[in-house]
């Protein structure tokens, strides 16, 4: 009875790594698909997105916007709009604008995040990326996800076994005590094993990057280095590097420090920007990624003009099928 349960045991951990591995082999197949070597030339608010999704491109919007004169943000995260600033032709740009409008006294900025998040300007932007084989579409994972059924399956199978032996064991009928404690071990190691891999999953299955899109990253923080600033335009000289590194790259730590204020996740001073996707295969931490938050308490603003600006300086891709982002942005309607 006693080698029965272990090596029992043994077959739950095998069962659930199986299901896991072919979760696994499905979700590479589909986002680890050759790069098509097509050059991209991809606007501050694209690279923003691809870096850490949503929150990336909104917060881009805000330092650019706020950097510009075009809204304000005061003590407590405030973000308001500025009397008479002209209407911006860039998409996200505006639906800032636009949201900022229709309330009185304006938003706070996580509030502000969490009401564009669904804006159709981002859609706009998450269905450009996808057509240009940056993105994985959802539906491309249809798949992995009905595979990953039946890793809960596995899961379920696993626990219900680690029960039958604590069951067993405390009516004094599962044989040795070494060979019982290895098959609760075996049976613990399948269900944590299980569980840990259906949160990972859940995560790795949405906001992927390609392997073209990663190689696009790559490529753009090469030609932005990070603490270089190209000075032609504000859509480069800001918002580039805060869509490539974060809030920390915004030039400004008090506007940092106003913008994180109410979101968790790291700290202005440092690692505000981190970079969490060009490595992996999702571009965040959560279903919006990016890390670009932290803390402060300190008023911030801006008043300089904005320009329009290029990709790569002279509207040209850098190489290597992959872009080097310097779209242009008009920060509310101004030009350099």
């Amino acid at each position: 009875m006693d080698y029965v349960l272990l090596i029992a045991a043994i077959g739950v951990v095998f069962l659930v790594n199986v299901a896991v591995q072919r979760v696994e082999t499905e979700r590479r197949r589909v986002s680890e698909v050759a790069s098509s070597g097509v050059a991209h030339a991809l606007s501050p608010y694209e690279l923003a997105y691809l870096s850490g999704g949503p929150r990336r491109a909104i917060n881009t919007a805000l330092v650019v916007l706020a950097t510009a004169g075009a809204v304000r943000v005061s003590r407590g995260s405030q973000v308001t709009p500025v009397h008479g600033a002209p209407p911006s032709p860039v998409p996200i740009e505006q639906a800032v604008l636009d949201a900022l409008a229709a309330r009185p006294g304006g938003y706070r900025a996580s509030e502000l995040r969490r009401e564009l998040e669904a804006h159709p300007a981002l859609a706009e932007l998450v269905a450009g990326l996808e057509g240009r084989g940056l993105i994985v579409p959802e539906r491309a994972f249809g798949e992995a996800r009905r595979r990953r059924e039946f890793v809960k399956i596995a899961v379920g199978v696993a626990t219900g076994y680690l029960v039958l032996v604590i069951v067993l064991a405390a009516v004094g009928v599962a044989g040795k005590e070494p060979v019982l404690i290895g098959a609760l071990f075996f049976s613990v190691i399948a269900v944590v094993a299980g569980f840990v891999a259906l949160f990972g999953q859940r995560r790795r299955l949405r906001n992927v990057i390609t392997r073209e899109g990663r190689e696009v990253l790559r490529s753009a923080r090469t030609y932005h280095p990070r603490g270089t600033r190209d000075q032609s335009s504000l859509a480069l000289a800001v918002g580039v590097p805060v869509a490539l590194y974060g809030l920390s790259d915004a030039g400004d730590q008090r506007l940092c420090d106003e913008l994180s204020v109410g979101d968790p996740g790291s700290d202005c001073v440092g690692a505000c920007g981190s970079f969490s996707g060009g490595d992996g295969t999702t571009f965040g931490s959560d279903s919006f990624g990016g890390l670009d938050f932290g803390g402060g308490s300190s008023s911030c603003g801006g008043g300089s003009s904005c320009g329009g600006g290029s990709s790569c300086g002279g509207g040209s891709s850098c190489g290597g099928g992959s872009s080097c982002g310097g779209g242009g942005s008009s920060c509310g309607g101004g030009s350099s």
